[in-house]
């Protein structure tokens, strides 16, 4: 006796492939909600790229070894590849699209480490706006630092050749907020 067409089951590989959980949450972006409905456990460098359009912060390592996914979460800089979304619910995200806005400057401003970046001439890296992150969140929290302080903290991983350029852009920044 055969089967009827309606008892048969799906394969077993499909079954063991059940649908990641999804949560509706809200995140607070560049001083915006933005309401998502993800895997809760989703790196938050997925979430703001696919999600939210949001594409400043890029993928480089994915090991959190580098500095390309830098965002900032309440002011600390963080590794938007290694922290899933739900441990920054509630946290306020900026990303390089809103640091100039959370400054009060007017759309289409440059951040004043954005605008080192570019009298500096540094070159173009796929590093690049997370180094400008970790080097803002350097200098809100030490407006001198060590060129070894602004090498932990801004160039990890990354062997692009722009180091010169963006150490420079850095210390020319640091010197000028010390004169203010």
């Amino acid at each position: 006796m055969s089967a009827h067409p309606s008892s048969i089951s799906a394969p077993v590989s499909e079954l063991d492939e059940a649908p990641s959980p999804r949560r509706a949450m809200c995140l607070s972006v560049n001083g915006r909600a933005c309401p998502i409905n993800v895997d809760p456990d989703l790196p938050l460098l997925r979430v703001l790229r696919q999600d939210l359009g949001l594409t400043g912060a890029a993928y480089g390592c994915t090991n959190g070894r580098c500095s390309a996914c830098v965002v900032h979460v309440d002011d600390r800089p963080t590794r938007a590849c290694r922290i899933p979304v739900h441990v920054v619910q509630g946290a306020e995200i900026v990303t390089i699209e809103g640091l100039a806005a959370r400054e009060g400057l007017p759309p289409g401003e440059l951040h004043a480490v954005q605008r080192a970046w570019i009298e500096c001439n540094v070159p173009p890296c796929p590093c690049q706006a997370g180094m400008i992150m970790a080097a803002t969140a350097l200098l809100m929290d030490n407006p001198d630092p060590s060129e070894a302080e602004i090498e932990a903290a801004v160039f990890l991983g990354c062997g692009c050749g722009v180091r010169p350029h963006a150490l420079r852009a850095i210390r020319s920044l640091a010197e000028h907020l010390r004169s203010w």
